[in-house]
């Protein structure tokens, strides 16, 4: 006969606050993975004139970047926000900032081009403030 308590809560669960920010790094992180992949196979059909006036001569750079740098980052911050606590509001914060990071050298570099542009920036601001948040319970 099996013990019918509910088990207590860990002290790794994640709060709400910290479930939210998890779903933004796999988010971002994901969208950073398969967006960074479609630009450097040039699947997205971007126009060549937002690369005038920037160093880029394709958009297989500006996807590496993506996929290493936003995508990346976001995946092991997501990561550590599950599996190593300690690390885990320095990673949610840096990737917030590396997400900010891109979005700020896109918009000077190409300008204002979609509000999607809007909601990155968004993220990266929520991802940046919910890392001071308390994440886990206690």
């Amino acid at each position: 006969m099996g013990d019918t308590q509910p088990l207590p809560p860990t002290k790794t669960a994640l709060t709400p606050w910290g479930r939210l920010l998890l779903f933004f790094l796999v988010l971002n992180g994901l969208g950073g993975v398969a967006g960074g992949i479609a630009l450097m196979k040039n699947v997205m059909p971007f126009p060549e004139v937002w690369l005038q006036g920037t160093p880029f001569r394709s958009y297989f750079s500006p996807g590496l970047i993506l996929f290493l740098l936003v995508g990346c980052v976001h995946l092991v911050a997501a990561f550590l926000l599950l599996w190593h606590a300690s690390l885990a509001r320095m990673a949610s914060f840096v990737a917030g900032l590396v997400l900010l990071g891109w979005m700020t050298g896109e918009l000077k570099m190409i300008g204002f081009q979609a509000p999607i542009q809007i909601w990155f920036v968004t993220l990266g601001l929520l991802e940046v403030g919910l890392s001071f948040t308390r994440l886990r319970r206690s």
